[in-house]
């Protein structure tokens, strides 16, 4: 019986591939993965219901449509994931209790047939007949020792049984929640696939309409490119015109005649010089300028990922957050300038040494040029459109007159 399991299992594994190979991911990384891609659906479909209060439609509500229909086939794809792996654990565990369950018979077997055996001779009276009958003390030895052992292993395959039959419970029990388990993901995932169908027809109508005003639409990113040029050359000239005090203060201290060397990191003050180090050491660290809030544009120049004809050009990042969000520094450091561009909202310039961060798209600022700020500290309330009901902050950053990308400096 046993080898005729072992050959069933066998060619099952041979024929059901996908059972039998080592999974790439456990089931705990793929829980985490499914639990980080719902996190993100969660924020997603929160900032499109605000944008779903407006009648206009925005860019800025196909962007996030797209990136939720991305969040959920990450998750569907998780969910399906999970689903294959249980599938797998219920196959492992249904051969188990195959096992189990012949050896449980074997055992019952072989304890049947030596309680028949005991039960010709199951009194006192019988036993020590059986005892004293024997030719010889040799023989009356033999058979005493016969019937201890024959005692003994019955206690010992009693125990097995019970033991064996716990274990096969147990298995069981865990068939039975893994079962469960399934049937539930497999609920869960036609939901998140019927909402994934309900996402991708937002999508397609959103997209509609959008190219029906598609002349209007690029005549606003145009002017909208025009003012944030304006914006980027404003906050270049402020820096250059910084460097340029600090190498003429430095070139007044200086006692030789030797032309100063023309990079800043010279005229640093060593707190400066301190805070750009910190700066630099918590790349990938630093704490997002919103408390909530999602990336719907990344740096540098791009296409939309839907709308072709949409390509933007970025010098740092766009984050749409909620209404009423407040805007925050993302390391200490002090207020540079307060930026105004006529038609454009008002921008913070903050300082870190010979590092700079834009905090663009404010209605209202609660921080003065000179003042220090610490990290997470609130500088101003970010803009809410009227029209599309989006909020949306825009975060630069500079190193002297070198733009980064911002995502690369935000912890994840």
């Amino acid at each position: 019986m046993k080898k005729f399991l072992f050959i069933l299992l066998a060619i099952l594994c041979v024929s059901t591939e996908s059972y039998c190979q080592k999974p790439k991911k456990t089931v705990k990384q793929v829980q985490a993965e499914a639990a980080k891609a719902k996190k993100e659906i969660e924020r997603t479909s929160k900032l499109l219901k605000e944008t779903e209060k407006s009648k206009s439609i925005s860019i800025e509500r196909a962007t996030l449509l797209s990136q939720q229909i991305d969040e959920r086939n990450s998750y569907v794809n998780s969910l399906q994931q999970e689903i294959e792996l249980i599938e797998q654990e219920v196959f492992t565990t249904n051969a188990q209790i195959h096992t189990m369950t012949a050896k449980l018979e074997e055992l019952q077997k072989d304890y049947n047939q030596t309680l028949f055996v005991l039960y010709k001779i199951n009194s006192q009276y019988e036993q020590l007949i059986f005892i004293l009958s024997s030719d010889d003390f040799n023989q009356a030895y033999n058979r005493l020792k016969y019937l201890q052992y024959y005692s003994d292993y019955m206690i010992q395959q009693s125990e097995r049984i019970k033991t064996l039959q716990d274990s096969l419970n147990v298995r069981k029990y865990d068939l039975e929640k893994l079962l469960t388990k399934k049937k539930n993901l497999v609920g869960e995932k036609q939901s998140e696939a019927r909402k994934l169908a309900q996402d991708k027809y937002m999508e397609e109508a959103t997209i509609k309409k959008l190219n029906e005003k598609q002349q209007d639409l690029k005549k606003k990113l145009a002017e909208k490119q025009a003012l944030a040029k304006k914006l980027d050359k404003q906050i270049e000239d402020l820096i250059k015109a910084e460097i340029a005090a600090k190498k003429a203060a430095a070139a007044k201290k200086t006692t030789t005649t030797t032309t100063k060397s023309s990079t800043t990191v010279n005229t640093l003050t060593p707190e400066e010089k301190l805070v750009s180090q910190n700066f630099a050491e918590n790349k990938g660290r630093l704490p997002w300028p919103t408390a909530t809030g999602k990336i719907t544009e990344h740096f540098g120049r791009h296409k939309h990922p839907t709308l072709e004809y949409v390509e933007v050009e970025s010098n740092g990042v766009s984050i749409a957050t909620t209404k009423g969000s407040k805007a925050r520094a993302i390391f200490d450091g002090t207020v540079s300038k307060i930026v105004l561009i006529p038609g454009r909202n008002t921008a913070v310039l903050i300082k870190h040494g010979n590092y700079y961060t834009v905090y663009d798209n404010l209605t209202s600022v609660t921080v003065k040029a000179g003042q220090q700020v610490k990290a997470k500290q609130e500088i101003g309330t970010i803009y809410t459109d009227p029209e599309t009901n989006s909020t949306v902050l825009q975060l630069q950053i500079w190193k002297e007159l070198e733009k980064m990308d911002p995502e690369q400096w935000l912890s994840k």
